[in-house]
Protein backbone atom coordinates (compact mmCIF):
# COMPACT_ATOMS: atom_id res chain seq x y z
CA UNK A 1 0.00 0.00 0.00
CA UNK A 2 0.91 3.13 -0.78
CA UNK A 3 0.50 4.63 2.98
CA UNK A 4 2.50 2.01 4.43
CA UNK A 5 5.61 3.23 2.05
CA UNK A 6 5.41 6.62 2.61
CA UNK A 7 4.85 6.30 6.35
CA UNK A 8 7.67 4.20 6.44
CA UNK A 9 10.08 6.35 3.98
CA UNK A 10 9.53 9.23 6.11
CA UNK A 11 10.13 7.87 9.54
CA UNK A 12 12.91 5.87 8.21
CA UNK A 13 14.22 9.56 6.86
CA UNK A 14 13.80 11.52 10.18
CA UNK A 15 15.37 8.54 12.19
CA UNK A 16 18.28 8.06 10.13
CA UNK A 17 19.50 11.47 9.03
CA UNK A 18 21.48 14.21 10.41
CA UNK A 19 19.43 17.26 11.07
CA UNK A 20 20.28 20.49 10.68
CA UNK A 21 20.26 23.00 13.46
CA UNK A 22 20.29 26.45 14.29
CA UNK A 23 21.02 28.71 16.76
CA UNK A 24 18.49 31.64 17.45
CA UNK A 25 17.77 34.45 19.99
CA UNK A 26 13.92 34.95 19.44
CA UNK A 27 11.25 32.59 19.33
CA UNK A 28 9.97 31.35 16.19
CA UNK A 29 6.53 31.08 15.00
CA UNK A 30 5.46 28.27 12.87
CA UNK A 31 6.01 29.73 9.57
CA UNK A 32 9.93 30.54 11.04
CA UNK A 33 10.70 26.59 11.49
CA UNK A 34 10.91 24.99 7.71
CA UNK A 35 9.69 21.25 7.43
CA UNK A 36 11.90 18.80 6.72
CA UNK A 37 15.57 17.81 8.63
CA UNK A 38 15.79 21.46 10.26
CA UNK A 39 15.70 22.39 14.09
CA UNK A 40 15.99 25.82 15.87
CA UNK A 41 17.80 25.70 19.46
CA UNK A 42 17.77 28.56 21.83
CA UNK A 43 17.51 29.27 25.99
CA UNK A 44 13.92 29.89 27.00
CA UNK A 45 11.88 30.40 30.05
CA UNK A 46 9.13 28.54 30.40
CA UNK A 47 5.72 29.00 31.77
CA UNK A 48 3.16 26.58 32.21
CA UNK A 49 -0.26 27.48 34.46
CA UNK A 50 -2.64 24.34 35.45
CA UNK A 51 -6.46 24.75 36.24
CA UNK A 52 -6.23 22.69 39.83
CA UNK A 53 -8.57 19.83 40.30
CA UNK A 54 -10.19 20.78 36.24
CA UNK A 55 -11.83 16.78 35.72
CA UNK A 56 -14.12 17.81 39.09
CA UNK A 57 -15.40 20.18 37.39
CA UNK A 58 -17.60 17.96 35.23
CA UNK A 59 -18.73 16.15 38.27
CA UNK A 60 -20.08 19.05 39.90
CA UNK A 61 -21.20 20.96 37.09
CA UNK A 62 -22.75 20.47 33.94
CA UNK A 63 -20.45 20.48 30.43
CA UNK A 64 -21.67 24.00 29.65
CA UNK A 65 -20.82 25.45 33.06
CA UNK A 66 -17.41 23.97 33.09
CA UNK A 67 -16.70 24.96 29.47
CA UNK A 68 -17.58 28.63 31.11
CA UNK A 69 -15.22 28.13 33.98
CA UNK A 70 -12.25 27.16 31.51
CA UNK A 71 -12.14 29.50 28.95
CA UNK A 72 -12.51 32.66 31.41
CA UNK A 73 -9.47 30.93 33.04
CA UNK A 74 -7.49 30.60 30.43
CA UNK A 75 -8.87 34.01 28.55
CA UNK A 76 -7.88 35.90 31.88
CA UNK A 77 -4.53 34.14 31.59
CA UNK A 78 -3.41 34.45 27.74
CA UNK A 79 -4.24 38.16 28.11
CA UNK A 80 -2.12 38.87 30.87
CA UNK A 81 0.41 36.76 29.38
CA UNK A 82 0.36 38.32 26.57
CA UNK A 83 0.54 41.56 27.76
CA UNK A 84 3.64 41.33 29.45
CA UNK A 85 5.79 39.65 26.64
CA UNK A 86 4.97 35.85 26.71
CA UNK A 87 4.50 33.65 23.63
CA UNK A 88 1.51 31.39 23.79
CA UNK A 89 2.68 28.08 22.28
CA UNK A 90 0.08 25.49 23.54
CA UNK A 91 -2.81 25.15 25.26
CA UNK A 92 -3.94 22.36 27.19
CA UNK A 93 -7.48 21.65 28.16
CA UNK A 94 -7.33 23.63 31.50
CA UNK A 95 -3.77 25.30 31.25
CA UNK A 96 -1.44 26.91 28.72
CA UNK A 97 2.47 27.49 28.18
CA UNK A 98 4.26 30.13 26.95
CA UNK A 99 7.58 31.21 26.08
CA UNK A 100 9.76 34.34 27.27
CA UNK A 101 13.61 34.22 26.09
CA UNK A 102 15.95 33.98 28.49
CA UNK A 103 19.15 35.47 27.65
CA UNK A 104 19.18 37.99 29.94
CA UNK A 105 17.91 38.28 34.29
CA UNK A 106 15.34 41.12 32.68
CA UNK A 107 13.67 38.01 30.59
CA UNK A 108 13.32 35.68 33.13
CA UNK A 109 12.34 37.94 35.48
CA UNK A 110 9.31 39.24 33.28
CA UNK A 111 7.61 35.74 33.31
CA UNK A 112 7.85 35.46 36.91
CA UNK A 113 6.42 38.87 37.26
CA UNK A 114 3.70 37.84 34.93
CA UNK A 115 3.48 35.09 37.41
CA UNK A 116 2.87 37.55 39.87
CA UNK A 117 0.07 39.59 38.52
CA UNK A 118 -1.70 36.38 36.91
CA UNK A 119 -1.85 35.60 40.60
CA UNK A 120 -3.09 38.71 42.19
CA UNK A 121 -5.62 38.75 38.84
CA UNK A 122 -6.88 35.36 40.05
CA UNK A 123 -6.91 35.04 43.60
CA UNK A 124 -8.13 38.91 44.09
CA UNK A 125 -9.80 40.73 41.43
CA UNK A 126 -11.16 37.61 39.35
CA UNK A 127 -11.84 35.69 41.98
CA UNK A 128 -15.76 36.92 43.10
CA UNK A 129 -16.35 36.02 39.09
CA UNK A 130 -15.43 32.04 39.17
CA UNK A 131 -16.54 31.88 43.22
CA UNK A 132 -20.23 31.43 42.50
CA UNK A 133 -19.74 28.36 40.35
CA UNK A 134 -16.23 26.71 42.20
CA UNK A 135 -13.55 27.80 44.52
CA UNK A 136 -10.53 28.77 41.67
CA UNK A 137 -7.17 27.19 42.34
CA UNK A 138 -4.21 26.71 40.37
CA UNK A 139 -0.17 26.20 39.75
CA UNK A 140 2.10 28.17 38.03
CA UNK A 141 5.55 26.42 36.83
CA UNK A 142 8.44 27.97 36.22
CA UNK A 143 11.92 26.76 34.23
CA UNK A 144 14.62 28.03 32.07
CA UNK A 145 16.77 26.11 29.60
CA UNK A 146 17.88 24.72 26.35
CA UNK A 147 15.24 23.97 23.85
CA UNK A 148 14.99 22.17 20.47
CA UNK A 149 12.01 23.67 18.42
CA UNK A 150 11.13 21.30 15.52
CA UNK A 151 7.74 21.20 13.47
CA UNK A 152 5.97 18.15 13.25
CA UNK A 153 2.73 17.14 11.54
CA UNK A 154 1.51 17.12 7.94
CA UNK A 155 3.14 19.83 5.44
CA UNK A 156 1.00 22.25 3.79
CA UNK A 157 -1.79 21.44 6.03
CA UNK A 158 -1.97 24.07 8.36
CA UNK A 159 -4.67 22.16 10.23
CA UNK A 160 -2.39 19.42 11.15
CA UNK A 161 0.85 20.68 11.89
CA UNK A 162 2.50 22.97 14.65
CA UNK A 163 5.96 23.54 16.61
CA UNK A 164 7.11 21.22 19.07
CA UNK A 165 9.33 22.27 21.93
CA UNK A 166 11.97 19.46 23.17
CA UNK A 167 13.84 20.21 26.57
CA UNK A 168 13.72 19.17 30.01
CA UNK A 169 12.54 22.88 31.44
CA UNK A 170 9.67 22.27 29.68
CA UNK A 171 8.74 19.30 31.47
CA UNK A 172 9.70 20.49 34.58
CA UNK A 173 7.42 23.51 34.20
CA UNK A 174 4.79 21.25 33.52
CA UNK A 175 5.67 18.75 36.81
CA UNK A 176 6.14 22.18 39.10
CA UNK A 177 2.31 23.81 37.71
CA UNK A 178 0.53 20.42 38.61
CA UNK A 179 1.77 20.07 41.98
CA UNK A 180 1.74 23.85 43.47
CA UNK A 181 -1.87 25.25 44.75
CA UNK A 182 -2.84 27.93 46.81
CA UNK A 183 -1.55 30.08 48.38
CA UNK A 184 1.40 29.26 46.75
CA UNK A 185 0.57 29.46 43.52
CA UNK A 186 4.26 29.93 42.07
CA UNK A 187 6.78 27.64 42.17
CA UNK A 188 9.99 27.96 40.04
CA UNK A 189 13.40 25.92 39.66
CA UNK A 190 15.98 26.85 41.87
CA UNK A 191 18.26 27.78 38.79
CA UNK A 192 15.52 30.56 37.99
CA UNK A 193 15.70 31.79 41.02
CA UNK A 194 19.20 32.39 40.90
CA UNK A 195 18.96 34.04 37.81
CA UNK A 196 16.41 36.48 38.71
CA UNK A 197 16.44 40.31 39.47
CA UNK A 198 15.88 41.92 42.80
CA UNK A 199 12.55 43.17 41.77
CA UNK A 200 10.91 39.90 41.51
CA UNK A 201 13.33 38.18 44.31
CA UNK A 202 12.95 40.23 47.56
CA UNK A 203 10.59 42.54 49.37
CA UNK A 204 10.85 45.17 52.05
CA UNK A 205 9.54 44.83 55.36
CA UNK A 206 10.39 47.40 58.51
CA UNK A 207 13.27 48.43 56.14
CA UNK A 208 14.60 44.90 56.09
CA UNK A 209 15.33 42.80 52.60
CA UNK A 210 13.54 39.64 52.74
CA UNK A 211 13.43 36.87 50.10
CA UNK A 212 9.81 36.51 48.85
CA UNK A 213 10.81 32.84 48.21
CA UNK A 214 10.59 29.92 49.77
CA UNK A 215 12.50 26.35 49.84
CA UNK A 216 10.61 23.65 48.47
CA UNK A 217 10.91 20.83 46.28
CA UNK A 218 9.33 18.43 43.15
CA UNK A 219 9.16 14.99 42.27
CA UNK A 220 10.27 14.30 38.50
CA UNK A 221 11.75 11.41 37.40
CA UNK A 222 11.66 9.43 40.37
CA UNK A 223 13.80 11.90 41.97
CA UNK A 224 13.51 15.08 44.04
CA UNK A 225 14.52 18.29 43.31
CA UNK A 226 14.77 21.59 45.33
CA UNK A 227 12.66 24.73 43.92
CA UNK A 228 11.45 27.80 45.18
CA UNK A 229 7.46 28.50 45.97
CA UNK A 230 6.05 32.20 46.69
CA UNK A 231 2.31 33.32 48.12
CA UNK A 232 3.74 36.90 46.57
CA UNK A 233 1.33 38.48 43.77
CA UNK A 234 1.70 41.97 42.64
CA UNK A 235 -1.09 43.99 42.58
CA UNK A 236 -2.07 46.51 39.73
CA UNK A 237 -4.26 48.88 41.75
Amino acid sequence: MDLVNDVSNKVKDYLDSDYEVEEVESIPSVENVPFGKKAKKMDVTVFNIDLRKSSELLEIHQRQTSGKIHKAFLTATAMVVKKYGGQIRSFTGDGLQALWPAQYKEEISGSVKTAMILSWFLNNKLSPYFEKYSKLDFGIGIDLGLVYILRAGISRDANNNDLIFIGNCINFSVAMSKKTSYPYNIEISDYTHTNLTDEVKYTTKNNKKIDMWERSSVKWKNKTFPTKKTSYHTSLE
